[in-house]
């Protein structure tokens, strides 16, 4: 469309410059004669009549019908020429008319719209137009002002809209669209003086603001403020929007540019950021950088240049929440109890690809967090409030929390606990990769136990394997221990409905089972061991008799399943560690709670699952048989029962609302949901059964139970309780 309009301008203008040049050839010459046609192609020209080709008359061509002046219009441009001779007008084609331009239909222009352009235009060059364009069109003959059809065009562009009628006029900030509209009925709210059948007409300035002083309206500037879109607006005494509010700029004449042009924001002053004294002055509030227009409040400053009961200000839309200062949309994960987001916690901070940035080893602790009715809870900082949006319920989303472009951000992500069940082969590399899965292991800081322990994930070996491996279930060799011997648990304990059968039941498949061998002679010693087991103090008991603790001495496989074995809390975990490399220990006496076995450490030559028997002698376990070669077995799960304690109620409790966990109130559990117990059996060389000490079952007695189990860093042991006994077998 604006290429039309540049050709129809410039085919009027061509139009009368060539008309005016033909016929203003000969000025100056004063003939008393009219030619038609000169030789030289000029017509109705006053030249000699040896200089005329046809049609010379003695008398001046106003008497020369042929020559006799008015409008020319074009019937295919529509354009209208004043002043164009009869013959020049009609020998190019054109309609002839001797009325005033004004008079004339064809010559009248008004507003042809055309789609989204218009075209202030007669009504046959706005067909033209249409034509060419292949539009559809709208001739608006109504529209008398250029600028006012311009403005149909830009309905998106702002400016002054002056309405007028005999009696007064007016001004509205409005858009081009608005202010060529139909219907007058858009503006005679504005009038005060409005008459029934009073004509009005409107005319749109763009740019232009109803104060500008060009305009002789009655709209001035005045102090009142208002918000629009976020920002502090000046209004006029129209009550019309002018620039951003700049109270250095409010004394500045009506004809300056503040008064008289539509600003863009940033070029009235700089974005007000939260907080910022410039908000005092300036109205352009940047909500991205938490400022908003508001009415003021207490804490905000009071702006200058602005009337009392109309004031306005760019407020501050952070948030003080704990002692920090959060930006206006930032959101964070709250302090919520029993999650690592509690006070002094870890938290759970990510990058931008969602890997952690808080170690796993910090983050997961089931005795501390993640525990039964915790929730996460993501907080929110919106137009200077607080607010709270609760992830799912039994930490079926965590909430992780990370940096963008200088702000906090935080979200509710989906637990995953499953991954860790479902996964074939477990290793180290591959609980890792799972982003919501954690390796236990008697070495992982949680646990506390020598670097060279660890623990195995139940069900991985069979019972064949363990046969190959030895009683002792030394499963791995050093490379692979590190890779293999752990179990792979939820880094974020699940709930579950643990009052119900099949909370229960899910609970249960955390239980772990171990067979303890013990080497006891075949005399009268395998008799005493069973009879004296559930009666207390005697030499046989966990705690053993004048400080001899003959059971923890005389075992041979999976020895850390037994009380106090290592002693209380482990405490000599580094003289088994010793024994175990092939090291020697002075201080290594038969009074402390370690095995002195051979089979604990050694198996017979190419039969791993023969044990050396016999005790060991000196201060250094040798494996080395007659002929000197090394048949020691693979370093066991865990040195100590206190290492081994902790790993099976850590498991527990990271598997789901499973063991003795306190809750997020600190309210204790039910203690009967947590018990390790013990059952004594004889056995043959061969290892198959025997009948039990007691008739018709293999009794279970109970070695922990419930609160025993409270504390797993420091348990208490209070005997084995068997059914039918009154005391405990320590």
């Amino acid at each position: 469309m604006r290429k039309n309009k540049i050709i129809l301008i410039f085919i009027a203008i061509f139009l009368v410059a060539t008309l005016n040049f033909m016929s203003a050839q000969l000025t100056g010459i004063q003939y008393p004669q009219c030619c038609s046609l000169a030789k030289n192609g000029a017509q109705c020209v006053a030249v000699p009549a040896s200089e005329c080709a046809s049609n010379f008359a003695p008398t001046s061509c106003d008497n020369v019908p042929s020559c006799q002046k008015g409008v020319c219009v074009n019937i295919q441009s529509g354009e209208c020429v004043e002043s164009t001779p009869k013959s020049v007008c009609e020998n190019s084609g054109g309609l002839f008319k001797t009325e005033p331009i004004h008079k004339i239909l064809e010559c009248q222009l008004g507003c042809c719209i055309l789609g989204q352009d218009t075209l202030f235009s007669t009504e046959i060059a706005c067909k033209e137009a249409a034509s060419k364009e292949g539009l559809n069109f709208n001739f608006r003959e109504d529209i008398t002002s250029a600028n006012t059809c311009l403005g149909l065009s830009l309905t998106d562009e702002e400016g002054a809209c002056v309405i007028k009628t005999q009696f007064e006029t007016k001004c509205k900030r409005t858009t081009g669209k608005e202010c060529s509209s139909k219907d007058s009925g858009n503006f005679t709210g504005l009038l005060e003086n409005s008459v029934s059948g009073t004509s009005l007409t409107t005319e749109f300035f763009q740019g232009k603001l109803c104060a500008a002083d060009e305009l002789k309206t009655d709209c001035t500037k005045s102090e009142k403020t208002t918000c629009y879109k976020d920002d502090v607006y000046y209004l006029d005494t129209c009550g019309n929007r002018a620039n951003i509010f700049n109270s250095a700029k409010y004394n500045d004449p009506l004809n300056s540019e503040y008064w008289t042009y539509i600003k863009e924001p940033s070029e009235v002053c700089s974005p007000v950021v939260g907080g910022s004294s410039s908000a005092k002055t300036c109205g352009n509030c940047d909500y991205s950088s938490s400022s908003k227009c508001r009415v003021p409040q207490s804490e905000d400053p009071s702006p200058l240049n602005q009337q009392a009961n109309f004031k306005n200000i760019c407020g501050d839309l952070r948030c003080k929440y704990n002692g920090k200062t959060y930006q206006n949309t930032e959101s964070w994960c709250a302090q919520t109890p029993g999650t690592p987001w509690q006070e002094g916690g870890p938290g759970i901070e990510v990058n931008l690809n969602g890997e952690y940035i808080t170690s796993k080893d910090k983050m997961f602790d089931p005795t501390k967090y993640n525990l039964p009715g915790s929730r996460y809870v993501v907080q929110e900082c919106y137009d200077g409030e607080v607010l709270e949006v609760a992830c799912k319920d039994q930490r079926e989303q965590v909430c992780k929390q990370y940096e963008q472009q200088g702000r906090t951000k935080a979200v509710c992500e989906y637990n995953n606990p499953r991954a860790c069940f479902m996964e074939e082969n477990q290793n180290k590399n591959k609980s890792n990769d799972l982003s919501d899965c954690y390796w236990l292991s008697g070495s992982s800081p949680i646990i506390g136990g020598n670097i060279d322990e660890g623990a195995v994930q139940l069900g991985v070996i069979t019972e064949e394997e363990i046969k190959e491996q030895g009683l002792n279930l030394g499963r791995f060799p050093d490379d692979e221990r590190e890779q293999k011997q752990g179990s792979c648990v939820p880094l974020f304990t699940p709930g579950n409905s643990f009052w119900t059968e099949n909370g229960q039941a899910y609970c249960r498949a955390s239980e772990d089972s171990r067979r303890v061998i013990y080497d006891i002679q075949i005399t009268q010693d395998r008799e005493e061991f069973i009879s004296n087991s559930e009666v207390s103090g005697e030499k046989w008991s966990y705690t053993g008799k004048s400080d001899n603790y003959k059971r923890q001495t005389r075992c041979s496989g999976n020895c850390f399943a037994i009380p106090n074995f290592g002693g209380i809390n482990g405490k000599h975990k580094d003289i088994i560690a010793a024994l175990w490399n092939g090291e020697k220990r002075s201080d290594w006496t038969e009074q402390m709670p370690i095995s002195d076995r051979k089979g604990q450490y050694c198996h017979k030559k190419d039969k791993p699952d023969k044990l050396k028997s016999g005790a060991v002698v000196g201060n250094k376990v040798s494996c080395a048989d007659d002929d000197g070669d090394d048949t020691r077995f693979n370093k066991p799960e865990f040195y100590t029962h206190s290492t081994w304690l902790k790993f099976i109620g850590i498991r527990a409790r990271a598997s789901g609302d499973c063991g003795v966990t306190t809750n997020f109130l600190g309210e204790n559990p039910s203690y009967d949901s947590e018990k390790i117990t013990t059952t004594i059996q004889k056995i043959k060389q061969d290892q198959s059964s025997t009948k039990p000490k007691w008739e018709g079952e293999v009794v279970e007695g109970i070695l922990y139970k419930g609160k025993d189990l409270e504390d797993l860093n420091n348990p208490i042991f209070n005997g084995a309780i068997y059914p039918g006994t009154s005391e405990s077998a320590l």
